[in-house]
């Protein structure tokens, strides 16, 4: 289980990498490993052209909750204060059949070509 949270979380980073390089933001967005070990990525569906976030995070928990795999995970950027400081963070919302559902937090710098993340 492992590999499979290692690939899912370079899958994500990679994913929001993109976002943030070309928007400086991103909506959130959901990725899973099937039972085939392909990873797959799911974003919400909206008409609207600014949707309301909580109900795109709604939407992605209730399909990645629902679909059948062996791990899945929603990102959403948020920020973090840590010491009075404030932080730009990706979150990270596991769903593993196994252990659950948990929280992991990446800080982020966007660089020029590239973003830093850290735990």
């Amino acid at each position: 289980m492992e590999e499979n949270m290692s690939k899912l979380i370079k899958a994500i980073k990679d994913q929001a990498e993109l976002f943030l390089l070309d928007a400086a933001e991103f909506y959130p967005f959901g990725t899973y490993i099937n039972m085939q070990n392909e990873i797959v990525p799911v974003g919400p569906s909206s008409d609207n052209e600014h949707p309301d976030i909580s109900s795109m995070i709604k939407q992605l928990e209730n399909y990645l909750r629902t679909v059948k795999h062996k791990i899945a995970a929603l990102a959403i950027e948020v920020s973090i204060n840590e010491n009075d400081v404030k932080y730009d963070a990706l979150e990270i919302r596991f769903y593993d059949p196994l252990n659950g559902y948990y929280k992991q937090y990446f800080k982020y710098l966007i660089k020029d070509e590239h973003v830093d993340f850290a735990t």
